[in-house]
């Protein structure tokens, strides 16, 4: 059963509130999250099977028009993506800690898709512009190795586009480190 994600950010709130209700009625898909993220921007993502999911994001473009600022489809996301952008991965330890930083939501997720998709880690959350001046990061697990491979992919995504603010990997963080970072 393949999964998409889907993602819109706009300039507006009130475009926002309405674009999601265009890729709510453009088909069989779930709403992870419609919020107001700083500087006054509005963020949407939503989930589902390949199709619906391409259906509702052609329509969130359509209704959210000169508004829409960044966007982004990932037709086959790994299966970490969905419990991490929920904050609901479940880590008994960390061996290594990777951190990316994006200037933008879209970009953080499809980066964080390419570090999953490059080693053997585990995503554990991707926070998307809540506070934070509508960056965005996510942070990994696994052996130091695989955490830099894993960073390395996910540096190349967001550098690709511009928007890269910073990656780094602590191999061995302190034990009263993760708490405050997942």
């Amino acid at each position: 059963m393949e999964k998409a994600v889907a993602i819109v950010e706009l300039l507006s709130v009130a475009r926002g509130v309405a674009t999601a209700d265009a890729m709510l009625k453009g088909g069989d898909i779930s709403l992870y999250s419609a919020c107001s993220i700083c500087p006054g921007k509005y963020l949407i993502v939503v989930g589902g099977q390949v199709g619906a999911v391409k259906t509702a994001l052609a329509r969130g473009l359509e209704a959210g028009g000169e508004a829409v600022s960044d966007s982004m489809l990932l037709p086959n996301a790994h299966p970490d993506i969905f419990p991490a952008l929920s904050s609901a991965t479940e880590v008994k330890e960390i061996a290594s800690l990777g951190v990316v930083e994006t200037m933008s939501a879209p970009v953080a997720v499809e980066a964080a898709d390419a570090a999953a998709k490059a080693a053997q880690v585990k995503l554990l959350e991707i926070r998307l512009g809540r506070g934070m001046g509508a960056k965005a990061f996510f942070s990994f697990t696994g052996d130091v190795s695989e955490v830099r491979t894993s960073a390395k992919a996910a540096e190349r995504v967001a550098a690709e586009k511009g928007l890269l603010v910073d990656v780094v990997v602590i191999a061995k963080p302190h034990r009263d480190l993760p708490p405050f970072v997942v």
